[in-house]
């Protein structure tokens, strides 16, 4: 039936998509309005205070409202009915609405990846290699909410999403998987950098883990846990942006998630095949609760 196949496309999505699993979701429910409107409230201050003398040094408090406006997502094939008599796959019909539902998803994720671009703090350059040190800066950088003078950390969970090309060379630097890891230096647990040396490969028990299960190895690094999502767009550079950042920092609104809405239109001997939704994805307190990690991300050759 169809709401088993609607199932399904829902487990298939929930499964293999990474940024709905670090982001903080508001839905946007009917009769709320066009968008989801949040209050972001200023910071107050303390002052010391002298015996006997006015408290006199007020703190301000002022709040502003950061709105999500969520838009319709939608993918369609039309299957001409002679086609789906004559096609050889008796199956087309659900093979179709896996290709649709999944489109949907790469463009929601992708979307979601996109996002955090906008995060105001920006770590490594185009063509820096990634390393250890990096992802350390910008989990530290969210403990200071990107700030020493006046810190605002980040609320827990932090998560760390990269471009696959990214992970590769981050965890042969960690094993090292080479006597000479991309970028030169590796780096291990069991007494500091590691020059690359045939003495040195893997000899530490995270670096013969990653050895064996690759990225599955690395599940946390720094106290944050490691996502890679190979819909990050990589520039004609070869550069991609990923993040750290807390949960609470990447936003998902969404209006109505997506499902199967199919026509058939008896005119034009066809059943158009619809998978619909809406959605918008924003930033909370972009300043304070993410950093965008801009690093090289060449497709691995060795």
């Amino acid at each position: 039936s169809l709401n088993t196949i609607s199932s399904e496309f829902n487990l298939l999505r929930d499964e293999i998509e990474v940024m709905r699993k670090v982001c903080r979701t508001l839905p946007l429910k009917p009769h709320e309005g066009r968008s989801k409107n949040i209050l972001n409230y200023g910071r107050a201050t303390a002052y010391d205070l002298v015996d006997g003398v006015d408290l006199t040094q007020g703190s301000d408090l002022a709040d502003t409202s950061t709105s999500y406006s969520p838009a319709e997502v939608g993918v369609q094939v039309v299957l001409a009915k002679t086609t789906m008599r004559r096609v050889a796959d008796p199956d087309l019909y659900r093979q179709v609405g896996k290709m649709i539902a999944n489109a949907y998803k790469l463009k929601e994720d992708k979307d979601g990846c996109t996002a955090l671009d906008s995060f105001s703090t920006s770590l490594g350059s185009a063509g820096t290699v990634l390393s250890p040190g990096h992802h350390f800066a910008g989990v530290t950088r969210c403990g200071l909410g990107n700030s020493t003078a006046n810190p605002e950390p980040a609320p827990d969970p932090i998560h760390a999403v990269y471009h696959p090309s990214q992970l590769h060379v981050l965890l042969g630097r960690i094993a090292p998987l080479a006597t000479t890891p991309a970028g030169g230096t590796a780096f291990g647990i069991d007494g500091g950098a590691h020059v690359g040396t045939s003495s040195t490969v893997g000899r530490d028990k995270l670096g013969a883990d990653i050895t064996t299960m690759g990225k599955k190895a690395i599940t946390e690094l720094f106290g944050v846990k490691i996502w890679s999502d190979a819909n990050i767009t990589v520039d004609s550079s070869s550069d991609a942006k990923g993040g750290i950042f807390s949960k609470e920092g990447l936003i998902y609104v969404p209006e109505m998630e997506p499902g199967r809405e199919d026509d058939n239109d008896a005119s034009a001997r066809s059943v158009e095949l619809n998978y619909i939704g809406a959605y918008v994805w924003g930033l909370y307190r972009s300043a304070a609760y993410g950093v965008e990690m801009l690093f090289d991300a060449t497709m691995p050759t060795s």
